[in-house]
């Protein structure tokens, strides 16, 4: 049996299936349904959130289902100066060719850098990459202070090139996936439940081994919206029912839950306008584990 060290974790390869420490798995999307526009006063928090796995480096990668390394997030904050963010694309830079503390290249970044291999790996296999984004980033779309998660995007294209420093960079255009992937719902949560529940069983046992285990098809509809006009009237009414005025606690943080909703219908079957005025919607609550 061969034991390869792995960005300072174990990996025992067994035929075509590889063995991590989960801190050194790849995670590609939402975790812990974590929304994006959740913000963050260090590093040391984002790290701890699980959003990304390093401390300092712009480029977060692990190891994927195959055991190679791919990158499962970035932070932008003007870390070089060929970055460019518009918010819905983002061309960035990758790693090395600098010292610590500075914006400006002092030699050639090569795609040997595991983070500019891992990011081109995200890529080539279409992974989801999480992007932070943190105050000294482009004014426009960068916190005050701190860190923010602002979402899921995708790696669309790589190159190298001469960057203003005179340096080879390696270069990466990520695009903003839609607003239908970017809030982690109670509706997908309830679905992931629901799935759940039926694999523990009607008493919440385990399935013994000689229970015949059937499959079951499942689809799922559901209205593509936007949901910023959502998250603004959540906010407004401070996450509490506009109904009943009673606000759902999930922890002892005080935290509040709440839910969107239409009170008119979007159209039809065939779609239609969203009629996203403040009076068409209400906050209902649903409770779930903290």
């Amino acid at each position: 049996m061969l034991y390869l060290a792995a960005h300072g974790s174990v990996c025992i390869p067994s035929g075509r299936q590889h063995v991590f420490m989960l801190a050194y798995r790849a995670v590609f999307g939402h975790v812990n349904d974590v929304p994006p526009g959740t913000a963050y006063e260090s590093r040391e928090e984002v790290k701890a959130a699980k959003l990304h796995k390093e401390n300092e480096a712009g480029i977060s990668w692990g190891r994927d289902d195959d055991g190679e390394r791919a990158a499962d997030a970035i932070v932008l904050n003007k870390g070089y100066e060929d970055d460019v963010d518009n918010w819905q694309e983002v061309i960035y830079t990758g790693a090395g060719g600098k010292t610590r503390n500075s914006t400006k290249q002092t030699s050639d970044q090569t795609w040997d850098n595991k983070g500019n291999s891992s990011l081109r790996r995200s890529r080539v296999k279409g992974n989801f990459v999480r992007v932070i984004r943190g105050s000294a980033g482009e004014r426009a779309y960068s916190p005050v202070s701190g860190y923010r998660y602002d979402g899921l995007y995708m790696v669309v294209d790589d190159w190298s090139e001469t960057g203003r420093s005179g340096f080879k960079i390696c270069r990466f255009v990520l695009r903003r996936l839609g607003d239908e992937w970017q809030d982690p719902t109670s509706f997908e949560q309830q679905i992931r439940d629901l799935l759940h529940g039926r694999a523990q069983g009607v008493d919440g046992d385990e399935e013994t081994s000689d229970e015949v285990v059937r499959r079951r098809s499942m689809s799922v509809e559901r209205i593509v919206r936007k949901s910023a006009v959502t998250q603004r009237v959540k906010r407004l009414h401070d996450y509490t029912c506009q109904v009943c005025r009673t606000p759902l606690r999930i922890n002892s943080n005080g935290t509040n839950y709440a839910e969107g909703a239409h009170i008119h219908a979007l159209g039809g079957p065939q779609g239609g306008p969203r009629r996203r005025r403040q009076r068409s919607l209400s906050v209902s609550q649903l409770s779930r584990e903290a």
